[in-house]
């Protein structure tokens, strides 16, 4: 929330800010886009820890086929 400097003139009294519907609706909005931009950052973790699997999955699968293939390039 976005706070407002008031003088001791103004203690007691609303500041006209304070209630103005377009910087509410602004407020709700950067809260909203904050918690999208939480939710991506979560997005992009999880990707990359899934690509991390899939790369050792591959590096796997690929030492598996080598050991194939050298033992049946030593069978007659």
């Amino acid at each position: 929330m976005i706070s407002v400097q008031k003088s001791p003139e103004d203690k007691g009294q609303t500041s006209a800010y304070e209630h103005d519907p377009l910087l509410l609706l602004v407020q709700e909005q950067l809260a909203a886009l904050k918690d999208e931009q939480e939710k991506i950052k979560e997005d992009v973790k999880n990707l990359t820890e899934g690509e991390e699997q899939v790369i050792k999955t591959q590096e796997d699968i690929q030492s598996k086929l080598n050991a194939i293939l050298a033992h049946l390039s030593r069978q007659p």
